[in-house]
């Protein structure tokens, strides 16, 4: 059974780092009896360098993804900001008390590159125009720096360098 407690979950070792990217989900089918799937579930991660594990939550700060609506169809969730981990935990969620039964496939690659961590000042927000602030970063604050942990670094849109003059109008810089 599981419910909005977050108690129980499924566990994967990848043994390596590995760069995930999306998750898929299924229910059983079990050849048409019950109704056992996975609504909705949060993620957490493991990587060398973490004293605990760390909840996955997207850009706008919500941790909770959407699952299943039936016993069959699979469902493919992609993560935004992806997740550099060597282990996964899955943990189903619902409003409600119900049994559940999960299929998962982890989408992403092994990562070779050997990054672990990085620290950084913290950025800033000035007004509503310019944030310079990493939203993503799975790290810890420390007065004014961010520590042991990644973030994304760049927010996906391209400006001039200085973005105090930026002709076109973005405020951003690469």
């Amino acid at each position: 059974m599981v419910s909005r407690g977050l108690k129980e979950y499924l566990q994967i070792d990848l043994l390596k780092m590995h760069v995930i990217t999306a998750i898929k989900t299924q229910g059983r089918f079990g050849k048409g009896q019950g109704r056992e799937y996975t609504e909705a579930y949060a993620l957490e991660y493991w990587r060398p360098g973490f004293t605990k594990w760390k909840r996955w939550k997207n850009t706008r700060e919500n941790e909770i993804l959407s699952g299943n609506i039936n016993t069959y169809s699979e469902v493919e969730q992609a993560l935004q900001p992806i997740i550099f981990a060597s282990k996964i935990r899955i943990y189903p969620y619902s409003q409600y008390d119900r049994t559940v039964c999960l299929r998962a496939e982890i989408i992403g690659c092994e990562w070779e590159e050997g990054l672990i961590s990085y620290s950084i000042p913290k950025g800033v927000i000035r007004g509503v125009e310019v944030d310079l602030s990493d939203r993503t970063y799975d790290g810890e604050g420390d007065g004014d720096r961010l520590v042991h942990g990644l973030g994304q670094l760049v927010d996906g849109q391209k400006g001039a360098d200085n973005f105090r003059i930026d002709i076109h109008g973005f405020g951003k810089g690469e």
